[in-house]
């Protein structure tokens, strides 16, 4: 059995995605089922209907850095590693003995399709560039601005003005420039992990305000006497600062390297705990925290699922804070900021400081962590977070050449919108 499904809701072009999909289904060799799935729960239902394992699947989709999107931009959603693995545990998408899957959106190589090779066990495809839309399979030819709806049509990688700038462009229009999908064998990741790079680490952030701007935007809105919870917590700097403040600390960490070092600070504060977890489950009764932390960690964690928890822990009038570095290039007007951020980040940064963190970021296992562990994009934060917490904007701390820090209050937990929520 082949499976070729497309949304057509999240951004634009969902008609053409549609047309994409039904050019695969024609040419496809064998049975065939091709169908929209426009939410989560849609994609579920879809593959659980199917009676036969899958030769190939097939998703025609917008992508962000961590997999497929669906929904809308007022109310995305997105597959998080864990429900992936908790499908691939239960038989949820079932492959036969040569199955594969292939992921037509922009950027699915960088993480997303070696992830789902390591985590279902069989090939999976994806390209490194964003897609565009071709009349051609074998190379990038414009549909021009009448399309025939009855035409084939095709989706491939390919150099545009995002990854490339207008060099990329003419080499696309002009030459026809694309990029063929790249396979991922379903092998063990070959990445370093925070637990090997944790002595690295705490060198960089043995004090946290380090992170001048983070701290600054983040100090104020901890009140005396909270009980508070870090995700995230890595070597427990946050937490070890806040010591005095707090009348209780939680901080769970899935680098059993890093909590190491947060344990090892703890032993100053008996108020402080620390916890191992690599679920979206957090080791703590009902509405037992006031305010929930998440410092340089929310690109990494299963966002749905976690939201669902910390509604669980947090009082009603508890809140989130999130502060994290997001992907987005500097904008020509935003270019002033960006240099005043840059020198006063220096000028602000002690000498051991400076030269402990390049001695990180130059680390060859600190290199290959950042491989399997990509930062999303700053619509991503947006549309996501905006959507769950109306009313809520996302603020930008500090603004780099590729990427930006950004800070998020979520408000009183309880007025979050966090329904409906189409799976789990």
């Amino acid at each position: 059995m082949i499976w070729i499904g497309y949304t057509t809701r999240y951004r634009d072009g969902g008609d053409k995605m549609r047309r994409v999909a039904q050019t695969m289904a024609a040419e496809a060799c064998g049975p065939v089922r091709c169908e929209a799935v426009e939410s989560k729960a849609d994609f579920i239902a879809a593959l659980q209907r199917l009676e036969s394992p899958l030769s190939a699947l097939h998703l025609v989709a917008h992508s962000g850095m961590y997999g497929p999107m669906f929904g809308t931009t007022d109310w995305p959603e997105q597959l998080s590693p864990h429900e992936w693995r908790a499908l691939a545990e239960t038989g949820g998408i079932r492959f036969d003995h040569d199955g594969a899957a292939w992921f037509h959106s922009c950027r699915s190589a960088r993480w997303f399709a070696p992830f789902f090779a390591r985590t279902f066990g069989v090939p999976a495809y994806g390209y490194h560039w964003y897609t565009s839309f071709s009349r051609r399979p074998d190379r990038f030819a414009w549909e021009g601005p009448i399309a025939r709806p009855e035409a084939p049509l095709y989706v491939m990688g390919a150099p545009g003005r995002k990854s490339h700038g207008i060099p990329g462009s003419l080499s696309k229009y002009l030459l026809g420039r694309s990029e063929s999908p790249r396979r991922f064998e379903p092998r063990k990741a070959d990445g370093a992990s925070y637990d090997e790079v944790a002595a690295l680490y705490a060198d960089v952030f043995e004090d946290i305000r380090i992170r001048r701007d983070e701290w600054r935007w983040l100090s104020p809105r901890i009140p005396q006497g909270v009980r508070l919870l870090d995700l995230g917590c890595g070597n427990g700097a946050l937490l070890d600062l806040l010591a005095p403040r707090i009348s209780a600390g939680v901080g769970v960490d899935a680098s059993a390297g890093q909590l190491a070092q947060a344990a090892a600070r703890g032993v100053r504060h008996r108020h402080l705990t620390f916890h191992h977890t690599s679920q979206p489950k957090l080791p703590l009764p009902d509405h037992s925290i006031d305010i929930a932390v998440s410092l340089l960690s929310w690109r990494y964690l299963d966002w749905d699922p976690l939201l669902a928890e910390l509604r669980r822990v947090l009082t009603p009038q508890g809140r989130l804070l999130i502060v994290d570095m997001a992907a987005s290039p500097a904008r020509a007007r935003e270019v002033p900021r960006m240099l005043a951020d840059r020198l006063v980040s220096r000028l602000s940064q002690p000498t051991h400081t400076r030269a402990a963190l390049r001695r990180m970021v130059t680390d060859a296992r600190w290199q290959t962590m950042l491989h399997h562990n990509p930062i999303r994009a700053e619509h991503e934060y947006r549309w996501y977070l905006e959507s769950r917490f109306p009313g809520q904007r996302v603020e930008v701390l500090n603004v780099g050449m590729s990427s930006r820090i950004l800070a998020f209050d979520t408000g009183p937990i309880a007025d979050a919108s966090l329904h409906p929520m189409s799976y789990p």
